[in-house]
């Protein structure tokens, strides 16, 4: 018996059949008795059936990905062993439900177990096929080495509300299964985890992580439309907006939410809406009316593979140009992207205060890895970030108005940002159209105005990477052999696959990059041209990000691609396997 630092859970079958519910449940205990953990769905396109898998990575210190060999692998059917069986590290484990008379042969030889369990018959002895999936958990906790006892209570809790007889056939399930791997191979004989320290510590979506960032933010509006990956931003909010005094509006579809939500805050509020690729298309010619009009307008997208529906389960970080440039016009906004499920719920908040400092569209950013997976984090600091209105003006420092003039909410400041006043304010009163306008809002078609102004709308994001930190920096060295950028839920695999290649004596630097638009050419400078060779990480076929730094940065020789666009994450061996091919 060994202590390790971390193994990798992963269960398969078809959609349907509990599998997430088994693996929700033992993450949910785990992460109580302070195991830092990640944790990944896949799953198709439909409500049930087709392949899924749930995979949990359970470890002593934080970690930023799900990890690649897996430790143990539980299969409910026989394509799960096929396609996942692979991926089991030598000296781990296949356990398959018996019932579909499993064929192992493609692992004969190998250096791993391979166990045929009758789950299904277990769990008939229970009165229910339905109840696989309590079998399978009771299992698992006997392969890991835990104690059953929290995930019994657990059982008893998730059942609480069904007749007793329902909450004891599950727990007799769970023991059931939990019998046949020991009988399997012994009680004890097991690799274990020590037991780790009691952590302060959450274990949630990128999505739910959103939602309780905008709410910190002060946001207590929301308008948006359902669409996968990112409905789950919009029912966290349904689920609180009784608590907080918020309001939340389903639309028609995804014009109608960008528009209420900019009416929203026009009026004033902190409102936003949430989409993914196909709905942020649907925004543009919203977007474009609101950088005209200047309005601190936020819009999560939640990326995901295109182009159209696409693949609406599946990751990709394709959304780069359309967030940068989909709207018509000389368009001035900011995107930005998370680097974690943790600074999905910091970054926001910032969003926020920097739509309303520099009064424009922000994109933000996260990718489906993001914002449908869990991960253990520290527990959120509400203090952390303080909430910034920029220029937003109180009525008492309002000017009286002489007839016919308004407020001039357009004034041609020299920073570009102009005073801001909200309907309702005394001497506050501005026009506020998609039309081009003077300083007072009024239409005007004047050659000079439309350049004022249009100098003005992008003047003022001359700034934004002075007061926004545009990228975590994990560069260790002067000069470096690499230069690495990520973006989005890339981090982990580089992190990792960094790690690995210092340990071979190749020197990496490594950036995450948050601010997309407006480019920090100038931040980034220093450690591009340290830098033998840059490798930029993202998730499309079209080298999008890539393509922003062409455009934007000297010596283009140096700069190479890794790009992944199957749907499935980075992994630290097919980012290694790139850097090293450019070396």
């Amino acid at each position: 018996m060994q202590k390790r630092k971390d193994f990798i859970w992963k269960m398969g079958g078809q959609q349907g059949e509990g599998i997430e519910s088994c693996g929700e449940i033992m993450a949910t205990i785990l992460a109580k008795e302070g195991y830092s953990l990640y944790s990944q769905r896949l799953f198709a396109s439909r409500i049930k059936g087709g392949h899924t898998t749930f995979a949990l990575r359970i470890a002593l210190e934080q970690i930023m990905t799900v990890g690649e060999s897996i430790d143990f692998l539980v299969a409910l059917d026989q394509e799960t062993v096929d396609m996942h069986g692979k991926e089991v590290r030598e000296g781990g484990y296949i356990i398959c439900d018996s019932k579909v008379n499993p064929d192992f042969s493609k692992y004969e030889g190998e250096p791993i177990t391979c166990l045929a369990v009758p789950i299904t018959e277990t769990a008939m002895k229970q009165g229910s096929l339905l109840m696989r999936n309590i079998v399978a958990l009771g299992m698992s906790v006997a392969l890991l080495g835990f104690d059953k006892a929290p995930f019994r209570t657990a059982i008893a809790a998730r059942f609480a509300k069904k007749a007793e007889d329902v909450i004891d056939k599950n727990l007799n399930a769970f023991e059931d299964g939990y019998k046949l791997i020991v009988e399997k191979r012994g009680e004890g004989d097991v690799d274990t985890l020590p037991v780790p320290e009691p952590k302060d510590q959450m274990f949630l979506l990128g999505n739910e992580a959103l939602a309780l960032g905008a709410i910190a933010a002060g946001s207590r509006f929301m308008a948006s439309y359902p669409i996968t990956p990112a409905s789950e931003v919009m029912e966290y909010m349904i689920k609180k907006m009784d608590h907080i005094g918020a309001t939340v509006v389903q639309t028609e579809d995804e014009i109608a939410a960008c528009m209420t939500a900019m009416g929203g805050v026009y009026a004033g509020v902190r409102g936003f809406t949430c989409t993914s690729g196909p709905g942020l298309s649907l925004m543009a010619e919203s977007l474009s009316m609101a950088s005209m009009a200047e309005l601190p307008m936020l819009v999560i997208d939640v990326q995901r593979s295109g182009p159209s529906t696409g693949m609406a389960t599946k990751v990709e970080t394709s959304d780069i140009n359309a967030a940068c440039h989909n709207a018509h016009g000389d368009y001035a906004n900011i995107v930005i992207s998370p680097t974690s499920i943790e600074e999905c719920f910091y970054e926001i908040q910032k969003a926020f205060n920097l739509a309303e400092m520099y009064q424009c569209p922000v994109i933000f950013m996260p990718d489906l890895q993001q914002g449908l997976n869990k991960q253990s984090v520290p527990s959120f600091d509400l203090n952390r970030v303080p909430i910034e209105r920029g220029k937003l003006m109180k009525e008492e420092d309002l000017p009286a108005l002489e007839r016919p003039h308004y407020f001039k909410r357009f004034e041609l400041t020299e920073d570009g940002i102009s005073p801001r006043t909200i309907p309702g304010m005394k001497n506050g009163m501005f026009l506020s159209t998609g039309l081009e306008h003077n300083e007072e809002g009024k239409p005007a078609e004047a050659p000079t105005m439309h350049v004022s102004q249009t100098d003005k709308r992008l003047r003022k994001l001359s700034t934004v990477a002075e007061v926004y930190e545009p990228f975590l920096n994990n560069a260790k060295h002067d000069e470096c052999d690499v230069l690495v950028i990520g973006i989005a839920s890339s981090r982990g695999a580089i992190e990792e696959a960094a790690a690995e290649l210092e340990a071979e004596g190749v020197k990496v630097n490594h950036l995450q990059l948050r601010l997309i638009k407006p480019f920090p050419k100038e931040q980034l400078m220093p450690f591009y041209e340290k830098a033998k060779k840059v490798v930029i990480c993202e998730q499309n076929a079209t080298a999008q990000l890539a393509d922003i730094f062409r455009i934007n940065m000297p010596n283009k020789c140096k700069l190479h691609s890794c790009l992944k666009y199957d749907g499935n994450p980075f992994t630290a061996t097919y980012v290694k396997k790139a850097i090293k091919e450019v070396l």
